[in-house]
């Protein structure tokens, strides 16, 4: 992708946007590099991945300060890997109200966006990263141009893009890794910013003129092999609004959600409908490899589980259907009263719980590799809230290491 212009965008911006390391040279093409790294040629003493989710919402897991007039390095470079398709990877400003830049994902696409006197911009450009491998994402300053490479690979061009620096009254610059300094409404094309990431081998420009840097507070670590899905470690929560999701269908009433259970282990609540204050109105509990589903105090009725196969609740007025493969059971409801499911849609208080339930002290720990109301794909990333521990987009590979979450 080329884009051509009058704009001038001050050499501040673009020495923050992620140039190539410090021995490229002028005219040089991007280098080679392989997208994936084997890790028995990477050093020992090489510091360890870190993984940018913190939690919901926009907090970064470290903060850089650089003195930019201190600077003889304006080189940057990392290798990232995710199954997020849209986040934050990290974000820089010298002034958070009309000089600042942010490097994420949309759509699995790398996307920079960029707002200063001088130019107003987003740019999306090359292939999905959201592929679980690890990429190298480099930018090359050639005079005026500004090259966007992905494993060594060519895939955005701006030009007449550059200018001279001028000079600041508080040159310092900060660089935040997976989140923003300001709100994400205040972003030219809001995305979530929360990403579900790895980063590592990253070289964050001139380490002579860096003045302060934060310990990274993510609850994540990178050493454990990934999947695609989402992951609950033990007693982790997250619940929707339920008039944040799809509705139910009106005549008859209907409604359904699929879970999709890869893993599971320990006893505890899969799901539950209901509010804060009487969350298991209709609930689902994991028990010694079964499912139990619930309503209120009453009688329950359990299902061995099966691995890999979706679990389907379906729910009516009268009725709910838990069914997977073949195996169906059906749980017959009270009479349609105060605390009916029909009456749960048009309560303010009205959530979906996953996880453990408010004050329940649980030891399951799941991992979904998708969760569907009435057919729609759920995004944890746009859950009310959630544990800052959940994997939102990948589960470990193996079970024995579901519950090495922390370095």
């Amino acid at each position: 992708m080329e884009y051509r212009g009058p704009l001038a965008i001050s050499w501040v911006l673009l020495l923050m946007l992620l140039p190539l390391p410090p021995h490229s040279h002028q005219g040089q093409a991007l280098r080679q590099i392989p997208s994936q790294v084997p890790e028995h040629d990477r050093r020992i003493e090489e510091p360890p991945a870190v993984h940018l989710g913190s939690g919901p919402g926009q907090e970064p897991v470290s903060i850089m300060t650089f003195n930019l007039t201190k600077i003889t390095k304006t080189s940057s470079s990392f290798e990232f890997r995710t199954w997020d398709p849209e986040g934050v990877i990290f974000y820089g400003d010298i002034n958070p109200k009309d000089d600042w830049f942010m490097l994420g994902l949309r759509d699995g696409r790398p996307e920079i966006q960029l707002h200063n006197p001088w130019a107003q911009l987003t740019v999306g450009a090359g292939p999905r990263l959201d592929d679980g491998r690890w990429h190298q994402v480099e930018v090359k300053i050639l005079g005026d141009s500004l090259l966007l490479g992905v494993d060594g690979e060519e895939v955005l061009n701006l030009r007449q893009v550059s200018g001279p620096l001028t000079k600041k009254p508080q040159p310092i610059m900060k660089i935040a890794l997976g989140g923003l300094l300001f709100p994400a409404s205040n972003l030219r094309l809001p995305l979530v910013p929360a990403l579900d990431a790895c980063l590592r081998q990253d070289n964050w420009l001139d380490r002579q003129a860096r003045t302060s840097v934060s310990a990274p507070t993510s609850l994540r670590s990178c050493a454990i092999d990934s999947q695609p899905g989402i992951f609950f470690p033990p007693g982790s929560h997250a619940e929707f609004n339920l008039q944040d999701i799809p509705q139910p269908h009106a005549e008859p009433w209907a409604f359904s959600l699929d879970v999709g259970l890869q893993l599971a282990a320990g006893s505890g609540h899969l799901l539950a409908l209901g509010t804060p204050e009487n969350p298991s109105w209709l609930s689902l509990h994991l028990q010694n490899q079964k499912v139990v589903l619930s309503s209120g105090s009453g009688p329950g009725l359990d299902m061995s589980l099966v691995l890999g196969l979706p679990l389907q609740l379906k729910l009516a007025v009268s009725r709910v259907v838990l069914s997977q493969g073949l195996k169906k059971e059906i749980l017959a409801l009270p009479p349609m009263g105060l605390d009916s499911l029909l009456n749960l849609w048009a309560h303010p208080q009205g959530r979906l719980f996953l996880g453990a339930l408010p004050g329940e002290t649980s030891s399951a720990s799941f991992c979904l590799d998708g969760l569907w109301a009435q057919d729609q794909r759920l995004d944890m990333d746009r859950a009310l809230s959630r544990s800052h521990d959940i994997w939102t987009h990948s589960c470990p590979q193996n079970p024995g290491n579901a519950t090495d979450t922390t370095h």
